[in-house]
């Protein structure tokens, strides 16, 4: 069997029992809410020789006493000194996929190194596939699994197409719970820990090969294995299934405090952005960038090319959209003579066509479908953002009115076109957006960044030998 194959096993459980399953601390409590949240089918079986029920659910004292060839999967609870006692009982019982969120090993110096390669050492005799430790798990949203011990990702789980793995469980919970905030769906979120077994780069290749993940996120404190990173990022352009990462440790305190979380070796940080450069991998400086980043890579076709054009009503903002791109290195489109000679026909009198484009408020009102359509057909243009506002449950009718024209514009586009929200978007917009398949930039900055990324992306799929 595969090692893929293998993966495609740990990450989907039929059964899961709890090594150290307790009512007195919350891991139990989180993984239990994990099952419920994915909607997973199988049972879920705590062992705790202190108890007969844990959390209303019948326990058993021992591992030799759950049930014979039906468990698939454990996660380990215990305390390090006993952990390698824990992993031989359950192999001894056929179940060789394990979770271990225990802490005490590489994360810490001295002995805490030492049990971690006397770890790695016995689940490579046993063949147990290990995620961990130090680790809170995985939810499987796109398969209705899960094996989770974190207690902190937010909102309705949705399957959708972003992958994410993040080396550290509460980093990586922050950026799941934007994810679900912005209205995206997951495939698969993972939270790796110290790789003891199951690495960062086993994730990202799960993931780029599993069929349903169209972006892949990560949090990455050190790497593992920069060969094989550097091969399965050439899959993923082959694929075209972006990679957008935060790593840690520009800063000499950032490399101490990845190395003291993990363990992981957080390496020269020039070798490390070059490296990322060349292989297409996405490096965003914010939680807040990455998750726009994985929103336009998920929802938005590839431009052709690098040029933008924006539309708005109001002059006041276009100023600021113009400065915002020229920060960020994006190259507004200079409209061809055909495109200013159609905008001036289209807008009021007092209205000046250039980009970025303000159509005033009158202008808005009357014939924005037209105004678009010039937009996108203009021979300079390769991505258009374009005035949108959020409907909300008491205006509806009024406000997806006033975005009919951009979704009249999608079918048969051959540009992404990209909603530039006019305020915040609620509950009820995030929702509007995602089920018409919009990509939406609702904070500025942070939104333009993202366009800048895909734009760049892009630019690396059309090098040579990217398809």
């Amino acid at each position: 069997m595969t090692r893929l194959e293998r993966l495609q096993q740990f990450f989907s459980p039929s059964h899961i029992a709890v090594v150290g399953a307790s009512e007195k601390t919350h891991w139990f409590h989180n993984v239990l809410d994990g099952v419920r949240r994915t909607g997973f089918s199988g049972g879920v079986y705590p062992v705790n020789p202190g108890t007969a029920r844990v959390c209303g659910i019948p326990a058993v004292p021992s591992i030799a006493d759950l049930p014979e060839g039906l468990i698939d999967f454990a996660a380990v609870i215990v305390r390090s000194a006993i952990v390698p006692d824990t992993i031989r009982a359950l192999a001894a019982r056929n179940i060789k996929n394990i979770l271990l969120v225990s802490s005490g090993f590489s994360e810490t110096e001295g002995e805490g190194e030492v049990l971690q390669r006397e770890l790695v050492s016995l689940c490579a005799e046993l063949d147990v596939m290990l995620m961990g430790p130090n680790c809170l798990g995985f939810l499987n949203v796109a398969e209705g699994a899960a094996v989770f011990a974190g207690g902190s990702v937010e909102g309705e789980l949705l399957p959708g197409n972003v992958g994410i793995v993040g080396q550290s469980g509460a980093s990586s919970e922050v950026i799941a719970t934007k994810i679900i905030k912005k209205g995206l769906g997951i495939s698969l979120f993972v939270s790796s820990g110290n790789e003891a077994v199951i690495s960062f780069e086993d994730c990202l290749e799960y993931m780029v090969m599993d069929g349903r993940t169209r972006v892949v996120i990560g949090f990455i404190e050190g790497f593992r294995d920069v060969k094989r990173l550097a091969r399965i990022a050439r899959e993923a352009a082959r694929r075209g299934i972006p990679i957008v990462v935060i790593k840690v440790g520009r800063s000499s305190r950032g490399v101490q405090a990845a190395r003291s979380h993990t363990g992981a070796l957080a390496g020269d940080d020039a070798v490390t952005d070059a490296f990322l450069r060349q292989h297409g991998i996405i490096r965003a400086e914010s939680i807040e960038e990455l998750v726009e980043t994985a929103g336009i890579l998920s929802r938005c076709m590839l431009p052709a090319g690098g040029r933008l054009t924006m539309c708005t009503l109001s002059g006041g903002l276009a100023g600021l959209y113009a400065d915002l791109c020229g920060s960020l290195g994006i190259e507004l489109a200079d409209f061809s003579a055909k495109t200013m000679a159609a905008l001036a026909e289209a807008l009021p009198p007092f209205a000046r066509p250039g980009n970025p484009l303000d159509v005033t408020g009158s202008g808005f009102a009357t014939g924005m479908d037209r105004v678009l359509r010039i937009l996108m057909d203009d021979e300079n243009t390769d991505v258009v953002a374009t005035l949108s506002f959020p409907p909300d449950a008491e205006n509806e009718a009024l406000t997806a009115g006033h975005n009919e024209y951009i979704l009249k514009a999608l079918p048969g586009a051959r540009k992404p076109v990209i909603p530039l929200t006019f305020r915040e978007v609620g509950d009820y917009a995030c929702r509007w957006y995602r089920e018409k398949g919009l990509y939406y930039i609702e904070h500025t900055r942070d939104g333009f960044r993202a366009i800048a990324n895909l734009i760049r992306y892009a630019e690396f799929r059309r090098r040579p030998g990217k398809e």
